[in-house]
């Protein structure tokens, strides 16, 4: 079996990272995507390819945007925890309005 090429195998690593950091189990990971868990496991560890249902498959279970998971854009200051979009997205106009000025005031 031929190897991926360096890039594959750090993008297929970052992926890993990202669903360990969300404290998301392969075999979940796996379903939502629709594959194998020995599938998945041996995409995350460089030896299966990544294609790009499974890449947005990822980013929608993960909730980031494909440039955070695949390293094209920073995960820096700008980034926003996928909890706390989630509640924000959920929150009516009113409560987002109040959630804005208490953030104003800690931000001081």
């Amino acid at each position: 079996m031929k190897a991926l090429p360096e890039e594959n195998k750090r993008l297929n690593k970052r992926l890993q990272d990202f669903r360990k950091e969300a404290h998301i189990q392969q075999q979940e990971m796996a379903d939502y995507c629709g594959l194998s868990k020995n599938y998945l496991s041996a995409m995350e560890r460089g030896i299966n390819k990544c294609n790009a249902h499974v890449l947005i498959s990822y980013a929608k279970k993960l909730n980031v945007s494909l440039d955070v998971l695949t390293g094209l854009s920073s995960t820096g200051k700008e980034a926003i925890i996928p909890e706390l979009k989630t509640v924000i997205e959920n929150m009516s106009h009113e409560n987002q309005k109040k959630l804005l000025e208490i953030l104003n005031i800690l931000d001081k």
